[in-house]
């Protein structure tokens, strides 16, 4: 069994490419590696970004918001180094709930700090464990 879930776990895994960089340009910052997708707010010119490229995409956060980067928008500052690192997710909606009753309507309650849906305003205590 351990073997089998350790196969399964390197098939997911990709290598890819960190680094430190450096938008050349005002660049938009889309949801999804794809020229098409949303974007989701523009990055300024000289912002200086922590990313993981695979492919001609790079995957970085920007004030709170994920996205990607084309690789033909930023100046390396740092050598990149190659790294096991997780395959692209699909990006999702964030899990949000108004309140802990609808976190126990949807079957999520309790909810563990660092889980979707996982919010201060629903962890009365502050333990780490909303709507508990």
């Amino acid at each position: 069994m351990p073997r089998l879930l350790m196969l399964m776990t390197l098939t997911l895994l990709s290598i890819a490419e960190a680094a430190t960089a450096i938008t050349t340009s005002n660049v938009t910052l889309p949801r999804a590696a794809s020229v098409s997708s949303a974007a989701l707010t523009v990055v300024p010119r000289g912002t200086q970004l922590t990313m993981a490229c695979a492919g001609g995409w790079c995957r970085t956060t920007y004030r709170g918001q994920s996205g990607y980067v084309s690789k033909a928008y930023i100046k390396a500052l740092t050598p990149t180094t190659s790294i096991l690192a997780p395959a692209l997710p699909a990006q999702r909606a964030p899990v949000v709930y108004a309140n802990c009753s609808a976190a126990r309507a949807a079957g999520a309650a309790p909810i563990m700090a660092g889980q979707p849906g996982y919010a201060p305003k629903l962890d009365r205590d502050r333990d780490g464990v909303a709507c508990e």
